[in-house]
């Protein structure tokens, strides 16, 4: 395990926007995450777990403590349509062995950046799907002092919601590994799924643009707003929500640019860096549009990425 001090953080997230980590390691073993864990209880540092980097808006300040990079890798088959993953693996790993095992039920997911603890963590979804239908137990470590307990949990007890799970709202829950259930499928019609998928992705979403993904969740709105987007696009609501996307563009925001953070002419829940942006104009655009949406609609909009704040 190698410390390092004054990592930037940009350079680890899809974002591209971060300052200094005081503190940064990346561990790829139980070991290591114990002696990183230890060492910061120790310091008296404060930690932030980091996966992919594809859901998080860090600050222009940095974090001042220990940022700790899960690197541990793998998708193993276990039998009978069960997979195996650890949490740093990215989540299109799960895709490909899905895919080379010919098992069904990760088609949805293709596309989506990011790793494996993070899509349970924040119950990733796409097409009306979510992490919550494949995955069946999640093996997690429980900071208790300057050690780590383990603890397992069923699908149940992960408590998932909306982009949301148990831990999510716990803190000192580190996701480790994770199985999932899935279907015995077709892998030539599995595979032209995913590449229907994909191509859907690349027509509605900002391709190799720098962002975090879904800004907001989608939110629950008045019926009249309900009833406005469903005779706008001829189809019907989830729930009673409407797609946040759609809402911004409503209020006109599309294109909307505050220094070099930009609301996305092809997919307005996606904020884009065009190069040179920072966290201050980025967190300035996302009051903007939480501002507008809630004058002009009555709708509350509540953020999806994670916002991490230096102190």
């Amino acid at each position: 395990m190698r410390i390092q001090e004054q990592v930037l953080l940009k350079q680890h997230c899809t974002f591209r926007v971060g300052g200094p980590a005081k503190f940064f390691v990346e561990v790829t073993s139980l070991d290591e995450l114990r002696e990183a864990i230890g060492w910061a209880k120790k310091n008296q540092e404060k930690i932030f777990l980091l996966g992919g980097g594809s859901n998080v808006l860090f600050m222009d300040s940095g974090f001042s403590g220990l940022v700790i990079k899960l690197k541990n890798l793998g998708c193993e088959l276990k039998g009978d349509f069960k997979i195996e993953c650890q949490a740093g693996e990215l989540l299109g790993g799960l895709v490909r062995k899905s895919l080379e095992v010919g098992c069904s039920g990760m088609e949805w997911a293709a596309g989506i950046p990011g790793t494996i603890g993070g899509a349970i963590r924040g119950n990733a979804g796409a097409f009306g799907k979510e992490i919550k239908d494949v995955v069946i137990l999640v093996e997690a470590f429980k900071i208790v002092g300057d050690h780590l307990e383990v603890q397992k949990y069923t699908t149940k007890e992960c408590k998932f919601d909306y982009r949301n799970s148990l831990f999510k709202e716990t803190e000192d829950l580190i996701i480790w590994r994770a199985e999932f259930k899935l279907e015995p499928g077709n892998k030539e019609d599995s595979l032209r799924e995913v590449r229907e998928i994909l191509n859907r992705r690349k027509n509605s979403h900002p391709a190799g643009a720098m962002s975090a993904g879904s800004m907001f969740k989608n939110p629950l709105a008045p019926k009249k707003v309900v009833k406005l987007f469903e005779e706008d696009k001829q189809t019907i609501s989830r729930g009673g929500k409407v797609p946040a996307g759609w809402l911004i563009e409503q209020c006109n925001l599309k294109g909307k640019r505050i220094g070099g953070a930009e609301v996305s002419q092809q997919q307005a829940n996606f904020i884009v860096n065009t190069g040179n942006a920072t966290s201050e104009e980025i967190m300035i655009l996302l009051s903007l549009i939480k501002t507008k949406a809630r004058n002009q609609f009555g709708v509350k909009l509540e953020e999806e990425v994670q916002i991490v704040h230096s102190e």
